[in-house]
């Protein structure tokens, strides 16, 4: 009888940010025809699966009682995973770098992202704070260094030591959006996206009723920030912020949906969790769906 051939350990590297090395481990049984020499068990645009440590920086995901993962993790800018966690309650680490022990699996939905199931989670970062601008209509998330100031119906957010705004966010009054850059969306609201010619400048326009929210991303100006990883965790953060921003009047027209008898859905594949003070009530036991309902006071 031929003998079984050894289990075989590789490590991968995912180029994390803080500028902190992660490595990704899996194991398994490698034939030849399968695998060429260095990390290639992951497919194309795929992060690999099995036995992973990955640090990035984690941002919520769009509801979805199908796919698996309430989070995301961003790796150098880019998702790598949906991620999902019964020991550890990740909104308290949205918009960290975090290191994360777990492991990687095909996700419940076809052709989305792998699924990774937290064994452990450590912040590697400051937290954030998140700023409610009523002036604004705005509810934004930065790291804890950016101070913010206002003036008028200007919010500007300065680094330590440094007298030019690194973010800059106010209104364009008129409502028109410029006609020069990159159309997409951004939190159900239509946006444009306009970066310099030479770098270190960023503007992003979002559509909000009659009126366009801007925010001016000013890298090139920061002064203490002349290493290119450092401006490019400045980036990073810009975008972790992007993703989490929410107009206030959007969450108050949430509210009044739910108060209307249309409640947060919960439980599924994807097993989402109701917030601080709610229940999951489930509506069909088969698929383990639910709505989220109010705990009855004591």
């Amino acid at each position: 009888m031929r003998e079984t051939e050894p289990r075989k350990e590789v490590w991968c590297t995912l180029h994390p940010m803080n500028r902190i090395t992660s490595s990704v481990i899996f194991t398994g049984i490698f034939a030849t025809l399968m695998f060429s020499a260095g990390c290639t068990t992951k497919l194309p645009d795929q992060a690999p699966l099995g036995s992973i440590s990955a640090t990035g920086s984690l941002i919520p995901a769009d509801i979805s009682l199908i796919r698996r993962g309430t989070h995301i993790l961003l790796v150098n800018g880019k998702k790598a995973y949906f991620v999902e966690s019964k020991t550890e309650n990740l909104v308290d680490f949205e918009g960290q770098t975090v290191h994360i022990l777990g492991r990687a699996e095909e996700n419940s939905v076809k052709n989305e992202l792998p699924i990774l199931i937290v064994t452990t989670l450590t912040s590697v970062q400051g937290g954030t704070h998140t700023w409610e601008i009523p002036a604004l209509d705005l509810r934004i998330a930065v790291p804890e260094l950016w101070k913010a100031s206002m003036q008028m119906s200007i919010v500007h957010f300065v680094l330590p030591s440094e007298e030019i705004p690194l973010l800059t966010v106010t209104l364009a009054g008129s409502g028109s959006m410029p006609m020069k850059a990159a159309a997409y969306y951004l939190t159900g609201h239509r946006a444009l996206r306009s970066v310099s010619a030479t770098g270190g400048t960023i503007d992003v326009f979002i559509q909000n009723r009659s009126s366009v929210l801007h925010l001016h991303l000013d890298t090139a100006s920061q002064k203490s920030m002349q290493n290119v990883d450092d401006i490019k965790e400045l980036e990073r953060a810009f975008e972790n912020a992007l993703e989490r921003l929410q107009f206030l009047s959007d969450s108050e027209k949430m509210t009044t949906l739910s108060g209307s008898g249309i409640p947060p859905p919960c439980g599924g594949p994807a097993n989402i969790v109701c917030r601080a003070g709610y229940f999951c009530d489930v509506t069909d036991a088969e698929a383990k769906i639910g709505v989220c309902r109010r705990l009855p006071s004591r």
